[in-house]
Parts: structure tokens; sequence; C-alpha cells
């Protein structure tokens, strides 16, 4: 199986099953796919800890994993995996703490490659979960 590079300014529009992995722009970045909470790679695994509730009790999920579950794209796949322009994740060994994916960073829209025109995210951009507002780098594809 060959990777699929896609280089900008290139928009995606209706439903497309790729079949290889997704590497996006010069840099051939690996684009972000959703994964189920729990799944055996996280696309982090090194988040700040949710401190909740605060010292002297200890945290009530210390888990460090953090997984894209939800992206706001539906409509274009990678091997079976919505690829991800923004959405949700989820901290925790649970998990328990929600979070955002933020505008990619690696990919801007402005010349990169998107779907129904928002940026698809990939290796490197980042991530706010909401209890603690800490960035969370997402370092692994999920493909």
């Amino acid at each position: 199986m060959a990777d699929l590079i896609l280089k900008g300014p290139l928009n995606l529009m209706g439903t497309l099953k790729l079949k290889d992995k997704v590497l996006i722009g010069d840099s051939k970045h690996a684009a972000l796919v959703e994964r189920a909470a729990h799944s055996t790679l996280p696309h982090s695994d090194n988040a700040p800890l949710v401190n909740l509730p605060p010292p002297p009790v200890g945290p009530s999920d210390p888990g460090r994993g953090v997984w894209v579950i939800n992206s706001f794209n539906k409509t274009v796949t990678a091997n079976n995996w919505a690829i991800v322009t923004m959405g949700m994740v989820m901290q925790g060994g649970t998990p328990s703490w929600p979070g955002m994916v933020l505008p990619s960073t690696n990919n801007p829209s402005t010349n990169g490659v998107t779907i129904n025109r928002l940026a698809i995210n990939v290796e490197g951009d980042t991530a706010i979960v909401f209890p603690s507002g800490a960035s969370v780098s997402l370092s692994t594809s999920g493909q």
C-alpha cells in the first residue's frame, strides 16, 4: 500500500473514501483520523494531568492519553476513519476530560488541503483540554 500525498490548494468535497495513508503538503505530515477512545493508539500520550479534584485529593482520572473522537468532517475517510478537520477530543484513562482540536497550523486553510473549506489537521497540530486549559500536541495520526 502506497502513501497518498495531497498538496494544496486543494478542497475536497462530497463523499470520498481513500484507501491509502494520507500525507499532506510538501512536509508530508500524516493527516489525523478519528479514533475511538481507548483504541490502542492515542493521538497523544503526554498531555498534562487534569488535576480535578484539586489537591490534597488526587485526580479522579490521571490518564494522559488523548484521542480525537469526533471530527467536524464525516465525508472524507482514510481506511474507513474520518479525516479530522477540527473536532472533539477526550483525555484520560476512562476517558473523562473533553476538549477541542484547534485549526491546523501545519496545514493552513489559505494554501493547504481542505475538506469543505476546513483545513485538514495533521500530526503536530494541537488540541485544548477544557478542564485544565492545557494545550496538547497531537503527535500520532491514528492511521
